[in-house]
């Protein structure tokens, strides 16, 4: 793999590879884990320079996304042009679950934002619902829950789906769904019902402690509902321990945030455990309110926009804790720089205490 790799970058254009070949050099690599950058960078660069992608096939196309994504290839230029050439199409007919699926996930998991694709994809995928396979709907709904685009006319046109195959979901699966529909808060009585809680018991000892995590705040969510649909209460508990076993380093932002609210007369307790498992990064009470800090730096957000896990926090610490949650968003206080007064006037104005 190195050496057909070493040769292709050394050649003046990739004029003379098509449109396959190109998708399939990709995929290859992806596939066996074979890390070459320079190569992804050449090939992502003479896509880029072609005037429109119009010779690709859908699946050549969403190889190419999942291919960069896998391997952790971030060219923002390339998903740029794929969305596009994508979003651009009158419809996608010619596009499969398998490309839909593959397309998002590459998206989602590589932090690549646009509401445009989404949308355009969601609209199309609705239509084909009955076509989804199990993997292929896990993979979708994680995509938009991680990208905290939530369309609730694409949650619903998919639950009755997978109600259907429920069995079929690996243990992967099935936390993914469940942790998809916990942050896009739209009920699906009709999937999470006896036979998905069944689902879960029979793959308890399969769930890694980040599925279990995830079936943790789906289980919180059903609080959220006042569903009377629950895990074991063995299950539960393994949950709970898994969600707060998670380790967290506080930044030097964090420190720096918390720092200035004990500068204005605040008392933060760092780190504060909730009932519900989650961490805030600071706990108080000002005026009779409680209130929580969270410090959000670049992996909350896709550009300025909170991802899923950030958003299904605030919701439920709000929801069932009772705690006002206020964020304090990375970009903001960068431009403070290192002003105190500014820092604490910003506080100040933030929590209300002027």
């Amino acid at each position: 793999f190195k050496k057909v790799g070493n040769h292709i970058i050394v050649l003046g254009c990739l004029r003379s590879f098509n449109e396959q070949n190109i998708a399939n050099i990709a995929w290859s690599y992806a596939t066996m884990g074979e890390s070459h950058p320079k190569l992804f960078r050449k090939v992502a660069n003479h896509i880029t320079a072609q005037h429109n992608l119009d010779p690709f096939k859908p699946q050549a196309l969403s190889n190419l996304a999942w291919s960069y994504a896998t391997m952790g290839e971030s060219h923002p230029k390339l998903f740029k042009k794929v969305a596009n050439h994508i979003t651009a199409q009158h419809n996608l007919d010619s596009f499969k679950p398998q490309d839909f699926s593959n397309t998002l996930w590459a998206y989602a998991t590589i932090g690549e934002s646009n509401p445009k694709l989404f949308k355009k994809i969601a609209d199309a995928a609705v239509t084909k619902k009955n076509e989804f396979s199990s993997q292929q709907i896990s993979n979708t709904l994680w995509a938009y829950a991680t990208n905290g685009h939530i369309d609730e006319h694409l949650y619903q046109s998919l639950a009755p789906t997978a109600a259907e195959i429920v069995d079929k979901f690996n243990n992967q699966g099935a936390s993914n769904v469940a942790w998809a529909y916990a942050v896009s808060n739209v009920p699906a009585p009709t999937l999470f019902g006896q036979n998905f809680i069944d689902c879960c018991m029979e793959k308890q000892d399969e769930f890694t402690q980040e599925q279990l995590s995830q079936l943790h705040q789906w289980s919180l969510w059903q609080q959220e509902l006042n569903s009377n649909i629950s895990l074991s209460s063995t299950l539960q508990e393994k949950c709970f321990e898994a969600f707060i076993s998670q380790v967290f380093h506080p930044s030097a932002l964090q420190d720096d945030v918390i720092s200035h609210l004990s500068s204005i007369g605040l008392q933060p307790v760092e780190e504060k455990l909730l009932q519900t498992g989650y961490r805030l990064d600071a706990f108080m009470e000002v005026n009779g309110n409680k209130i929580g800090i969270e410090v959000d730096g670049p992996f909350h957000f896709l550009g300025r926009k909170p991802t899923g896990n950030t958003i299904l926090k605030r919701r439920q610490i709000t929801n069932l804790e009772g705690i006002q949650v206020v964020s304090v968003p990375y970009w903001e206080w960068d431009k403070l720089k290192r002003d105190s007064n500014e820092k604490q006037k910003y506080l100040r104005s933030l929590l209300c205490l002027n």
